[in-house]
């Protein structure tokens, strides 16, 4: 990717993704998985519809775990957690067969591991708010040169154990009961943020190079933040502030407000308008404005009750900074899912189209993709090769064919397929715009709360912009093995 900024929490988002979707969690950390969790997470995929995520949301089972260190029965409680992850990754004619000449070295296999091991507390005082933290690290380590190329200059390989989360909080829980159950929560340290799908904001920290499993990504968390959040109703509002951790040599730093509302029935509404801070000149000072909705118009009406699970969402970001940069980046899509079918299948299309530099202009085009992650196969790494691994949301656009089908409730299969177009090619160093095709087959197994799998199988073909790009011609595959194991 263009910054490395791979954060990408993956089979652990997967787990996350499952038990998350209805109800608020954070992002930094994940929840265990619920008994149901495949038919909630086919049914609901496409919406997320409590679009704001802070540390504060973690699911609190877990604090009567096999690693509980203490409890009460007012939900106080002082708990350890454990979390252990390894992938392998194969390829064949990585980079089109040109991965020497595109990396530096020839990318064919390799092995990531990572630990996670942490402490977390929460105690309820007498008039119901609340006091929370978090402590953990992460211990990364890669073994083979990856297809980012990102450990070419630690002797493909790369390891490191770090603090990963360190912040404390309090919410009010039910001290303005008046107002709202929860309407004040308040953290600061290291921790990371999130807004809606992910689109701008999923993770505020990097991986790979000298950090390790650059795919893996288990870093999310901000150097420092401070986060405020009001909910009041279907209404939740966030004022943000943070210090990114994806370069130790360059100053990044993000403050702003996320205001969204959910309806009862039909969907959601929201966005936000954040400033950024930078050394780097283009980012110094720019202002984003982000709006996104999701709508399902079926909802309301009892006489179409098969068509509620039809649902439309987008997003659509402006940047602007004076009279150096001026990009927008959105997408759309619409989906359905057949609830009471067998295999509950869901099928969606999107299409997304981040905007790249005009050389004849003045002013810079690119759309800056600022802290993208992973939110869901697909989102917001566009496939499991070119997404990962080759093209960053910036200068691209794409259409994405997704079909999801559940033949039991551990078992998810998705299949993929996307299409990739270059914005401006002259600015990408091509004169041809058709870069390539990927599909991608994502095989997920969740064998109970702690232990779960997940497979890829991946091909991509070049078309005449990849061609001109990579300078190769060949088919790319790949595989992905993946473990994970969590307390």
């Amino acid at each position: 990717m263009n910054t490395d900024p791979k954060s990408i929490p993956r089979l652990t988002a997967l787990a996350s993704i499952v038990a998350v979707l209805l109800s608020p969690v954070t992002l930094a950390e994940e929840s265990k998985l619920d008994p149901d969790a495949a038919a909630e997470y086919l049914s609901h995929h496409i919406v997320d519809p409590n679009p704001i995520h802070t540390p504060s949301e973690r699911k609190e089972e877990d604090s009567g775990g096999a690693l509980s260190i203490w409890k009460n029965d007012e939900g106080s409680f002082f708990t350890g957690t454990l979390k252990a992850i390894t992938g392998y990754f194969g390829q064949n004619n990585s980079w089109y067969g040109r991965s020497e000449e595109n990396l530096g070295g020839r990318s064919s296999g390799w092995w990531e591991w990572v630990v996670h091991p942490g402490l977390e507390t929460k105690f309820v005082f007498n008039g119901g708010s609340e006091f929370y933290g978090r402590l953990s690290g992460v211990g990364a380590t890669s073994s083979g040169l990856d297809a980012g190329g990102s450990n070419l200059d630690s002797d493909n390989t790369g390891s490191d154990m770090r603090v990963e989360d360190a912040y404390i909080g309090w919410r009010s829980g039910s001290l303005f009961a008046d107002i709202d159950e929860n309407f004040l929560d308040i953290s600061v340290g290291r921790q990371s943020y999130a807004a809606g799908t992910g689109f701008l904001f999923y993770s505020q920290s990097s991986n790979g190079g000298d950090r390790g499993a650059y795919w893996i990504g288990e870093r999310h968390a901000a150097d420092f933040s401070a986060l405020v959040r009001f909910t009041v109703g279907g209404f939740q509002g966030d004022l943000i502030y943070f210090e990114a951790d994806d370069s130790s040599d360059a100053r990044n730093e993000v403050s702003g407000i996320t205001l969204d509302y959910n309806f009862k029935r039909g969907g959601s509404i929201g966005g936000g308008y954040y400033n950024l801070s930078a050394d780097d000149a283009l980012r110094d000072g720019m202002d984003v404005y982000d709006i996104r909705f999701v709508f399902k118009p079926f909802e309301a009406f009892s006489d179409v009750e098969y068509m509620n699970s039809f649902t439309i969402e987008g997003e659509y970001v402006y940047e602007e900074n004076s009279n150096l940069l001026e990009a927008n980046g959105w997408y759309l899509s619409a989906g359905y899912s057949w609830d009471n079918a067998a295999w509950t299948p869901s099928l969606s299309y999107r299409y997304a189209a981040f905007e790249g530099d005009d050389p004849n202009t003045e002013i810079v085009e690119d759309f800056d993709p600022l802290y993208y992650g992973f939110n869901d196969w697909g989102t917001w790494y566009q496939g499991e090769i070119l997404g990962e691994y080759v093209l960053a949301n910036s200068n691209l656009n794409s259409h994405m064919v997704r079909l999801n089908l559940a033949p039991t409730d551990t078992l998810m299969l998705n299949l993929l397929y996307f299409n990739f177009m270059v914005d401006e090619p002259q600015s990408f160093g091509v004169t041809n715009d058709n870069f390539a095709d990927e599909f991608n087959l994502a095989i997920d197994w969740l064998t109970n709360d702690n232990l779960s799998f997940s497979a890829v199988f991946a091909y991509t073909n070049p078309n005449e912009g990849a061609k001109q790009y990579t300078g190769g011609d060949d088919g790319w595959f790949y595989t992905m093995l993946y473990a994970q194991f969590e307390y």
